[in-house]
């Protein structure tokens, strides 16, 4: 199944730059954590507007989505919460038949 985790974290003033690269960081040590099993991929992004607003969504495929979040992603909010305000939050994605489906009926 693959799912996704989004975190977000508002950079406390002047730790702006310290948090974008640490989620950097963190997303490049993912990869070969022994706690990523089925971990695929993580990004950072910044907002388009809003200084010191960033977020990493890290991407797995594992046999269930962990609705809680990924021992990675629980561990990276512990660490976040010293820099900033946190947001988490687990997205599953869609099966193909259950997108169609629902596309299907939307169009009726």
């Amino acid at each position: 199944m693959k799912w996704m985790e989004t975190i977000k974290v508002q950079a406390a003033i002047g730790q702006e730059k310290s948090v974008e690269m640490a989620l950097q960081d963190l997303a490049h040590a993912a990869a070969n954590h022994p706690d990523c099993s089925g971990f695929l991929n993580a990004t950072v992004y910044r907002h388009a507007v809003v200084p010191g607003y960033l977020a990493i969504h890290l991407f797995w495929d594992t046999e269930q989505a962990q609705i809680r979040g990924s021992v990675w992603g629980l561990n990276l909010i512990e660490i976040l919460k010293a820099m900033g305000l946190v947001d988490h939050a687990v997205w599953i994605q869609n099966s193909k038949e259950e997108g169609d489906q629902k596309n299907a009926n939307w169009k009726s």
